[in-house]
């Protein structure tokens, strides 16, 4: 099975040569890694640079930062262009267990319809990752190998693009993930979109990746750090657009927005610094208006494309 790995990085040096060296040092053999640098300025052009003589590793410089969910849709269809049966996803932050890769093949035998297995995700402390828990069904569906019973998933709705194998065919039909979206919420509409096209989906405990963030949290008005409010713009912004796809009535879709935008300002009145309140309000506010009129358009390849 040959397997295609996706890194998108953004100004984390450190992080990404740790990376990498785990991503060389998998039990199960990557055919090719494909590096998006979103227009690092941190010295990771340089050391990427090192990599040129490695057929390996397919490196890609972006003329500009076109964010996680622009990096990841360019990143998947030059991965599957280039010829594979699964792409892996992940960021410059994932440090993968050297059997995670080899946990998500031997799950692809689950069922023959399989769109996507993703691992579970730690912090440095080993406990679960709040960013990065799987959308398990209720009530729990596992599903186990009959042959060998230490195999076994279970079925999940959506997962985040930590550490996620996606079939090939799946991206054929379903197209790639919104681009625009630039941050947040791409990866649930994608893994979700999978599964709502038919394909199958599990979580798989025994693939174990490490999320390497400043912290183990989830991305909640009122936990966040101030360096990281300007997101909220594109959380308030996408899940607009998201709810108005799903509530086709105007009038359920107008509703829904007021309520989550009265709920956005409930969960801004428990932060205790005043200035971080302000400029939630206005992100918050800012992304609720313009996910009105945002319009992503999904991008789909053709297999009569393939490089190989």
């Amino acid at each position: 099975m040959r397997i295609n790995c996706v890194v998108v990085t953004y100004n984390r040096v450190a992080l990404l040569k740790e990376n990498l060296s785990a991503l060389k040092s998998q039990t199960y053999p990557i055919h090719q890694i494909f590096i998006i640098n979103n227009h690092s300025t941190d010295g990771t052009e340089a050391y990427l640079s090192t990599f040129n003589n490695d057929p390996q590793m397919k490196i890609y410089h972006l003329d500009k930062n076109i964010g996680g969910s622009g990096g990841f849709s360019y990143g998947i269809k030059q991965a599957v262009l280039n010829g594979c049966d699964y792409v892996w996803i992940m960021d410059d932050d994932t440090i993968p267990e050297e059997d995670a890769l080899e946990q998500l093949i031997k799950a692809t035998a689950l069922d023959t319809h399989i769109g996507f297995v993703s691992s579970k995700v730690v912090w440095t402390d080993g406990e679960i990752h709040k960013m990065n828990k799987c959308g398990i069904r209720q009530p729990i569906q596992k599903k186990t190998l009959t042959d060998n019973p230490s195999v076994y998933g279970l079925a999940c709705n959506n997962a985040t693009f930590v550490s996620t194998l996606i079939k090939a065919e799946a991206v054929y039909k379903v197209g790639l993930p919104y681009k625009e979206f630039f941050i947040w919420h791409d990866d649930i509409e994608y893994t979700e979109r999978i599964v709502h096209q038919g394909y199958t989906a599990y979580y798989i405990e025994q693939s174990v990746v490490t999320h390497k963030t400043n912290s183990n949290y989830a991305p909640r008005v009122y936990e966040a750090d101030p360096k990281d409010l300007w997101k909220f713009y594109y959380q308030a912004r996408n899940t607009t657009f998201l709810t108005r796809l799903r509530k086709p009535n105007v009038f359920i879709f107008y509703f829904s927005i007021l309520n989550k935008y009265r709920n956005y300002m409930r969960r801004i009145k428990r932060m205790e610094d005043k200035e971080s309140q302000k400029l939630l309000r206005k992100e918050i506010r800012r992304g609720c208006i313009d996910g009105l009129k945002f319009r992503p358009q999904i991008e789909y390849i053709s297999p009569n494309a393939l490089r190989m």
